[in-house]
């Protein structure tokens, strides 16, 4: 990874596809009843982003009742007409179908996407079905994570530049060294990560879940409630996190999970200790 180049220059801003697998099909048509479902959404393209709705003919879109994320349940259900969604990103989701005659049809679009690739799937209600489910108002307990005053604040940024004698992605002007630890995390403390970017990063830390603290010194946004592992930075953003290690001592990875951005060396190696 810091002696050739993973990607051609012409790839390395990240490819997108021209068709849509969901599960392995493309544009699939799933058959369901006239009741609610819940559905896992990840995001396992390499390079796109998603803005998922479910759109159905002569009538409003279908709500996508949000109930969890990348770590778990939420505290509480979160209401979205559409949920945006970077690479690696998942979310748990509670879809009423039973709103619908038999034989209403309903598509999953990707807003964000052009062509065949704004289409992303359909669902086609065959049978009525009862059905008393619904989501409750509190869903899990999630323990806030806030940090102390004078909590170590770290900074990463997220930036094209050199690896080698190439060009390629860096975290803090520097590409992947497996050997070298960008930093050492002490366990059990909560700490502020700043993720800086110069394009699209979905920043995505491994080990332990994070809380999204703000957007650009406001409010998270409105896709960043509950443990999260992926965050979607945007183009020139800034985005504080509250992290914690509490679990293992070793060496870990932090990495832009746009797989080209990956494999340029976009990637850094932290300690846990």
């Amino acid at each position: 990874m810091r002696s050739l180049p993973g990607v051609e220059d012409e790839w390395m801003e990240g490819v997108l596809g021209d068709v849509v697998l969901v599960n392995g099909a493309p544009w699939p048509v799933h058959e369901v009843d006239a009741a609610c479902y819940r559905l896992r959404l990840l995001n396992a393209a390499n390079a796109r982003r998603f803005r998922i709705a479910l759109t159905v003919p002569g009538g409003p879109d279908l709500p996508l009742v949000q109930i969890g994320a990348d770590g778990g349940l939420l505290a509480a259900p979160v209401t979205h007409q559409a949920i945006e969604m970077a690479p690696a990103e998942r979310f748990d989701v509670f879809v009423d179908f039973s709103v619908l005659p038999v034989g209403a049809e309903v598509t999953m679009v990707n807003g964000l996407g052009t062509g065949r690739a704004a289409d992303v799937m359909r669902f086609r209600v065959v049978r009525a079905a009862a059905d008393d489910s619904r989501v409750p108002d509190r869903l899990s307990e999630v323990e806030p994570l806030v940090p102390a005053p004078g909590a170590t604040v770290r900074t990463f940024d997220f930036t094209r530049g050199a690896v080698g004698d190439h060009s390629g992605w860096t975290i803090n002007g520097t590409s992947f060294d497996p050997d070298a630890s960008l930093a050492d995390i002490p366990l059990g403390e909560t700490e502020i990560w700043r993720f800086v970017t110069d394009v699209h990063h979905p920043v995505h830390v491994h080990l332990d879940p994070f809380q999204v603290l703000s957007r650009n010194g406001r409010p998270p946004g409105p896709f960043d409630a509950g443990w999260k592992d992926t965050v979607d930075v945007r183009p020139a953003e800034v985005v504080d996190v509250a992290m914690r290690f509490s679990d293992y001592t070793g060496k870990f990875v932090m990495h832009c999970h746009n797989l080209e951005h990956e494999d340029m060396a976009m990637m850094a190696t932290i300690r846990t200790v």
